[in-house]
């Protein structure tokens, strides 16, 4: 059976970026989605249509189909003040907090000044071009949604 949208599949893959580091990888356990429910980056999704169990691919994925473009309006000031005086802020430290919603909101400290942080909200592959190398195990359409 050939991957097609709403069918199960679960595929080994390696990510990396336009440098050849490695990003991500399955190791033991494959990666398992819905195909075309919006579980993994659309690149991704489109690029498996049409293989097999068994079958390769190697998919360049570039960021609109990826993580998005960089967006510098997800860039903002913090008050040093917002952070307790204690706490040691380092560039690159990640941080996350439940909005008001419920949702959970994730951001990067970008640069330390000495009254105000600067937090990068984007995805952290935001605006980057992605080489997947992707392996199908299996590809199913007898299965129950959500299970």
């Amino acid at each position: 059976m050939k991957v097609k949208k709403n069918c199960l599949v679960r595929v080994h893959y390696r990510v990396t970026d336009e440098d050849g580091t490695e990003i991500d990888a399955s190791s033991t356990e494959p990666l398992e989605f819905v195909c075309g429910r919006g579980d993994v980056i659309s690149g991704l999704e489109r690029g498996v249509i049409g293989l097999e169990p068994g079958g390769k691919k190697r998919l360049t994925i570039a960021p609109e189909d990826a993580y998005g473009p960089h967006n510098p309006a997800h860039v903002k000031t913090l008050p040093r003040a917002a952070f307790p005086v204690n706490m040691e802020l380092v560039e690159g430290t990640r941080f996350s907090y439940r909005a008001e919603k419920g949702a959970e909101v994730m951001y990067r400290v970008k640069e330390i000044r000495p009254d105000s942080i600067v937090a990068d909200y984007n995805h952290p592959l935001a605006g980057k071009t992605l080489t997947y190398e992707v392996t199908v195990l299996d590809v199913t359409d007898d299965f129950v949604d959500g299970k």
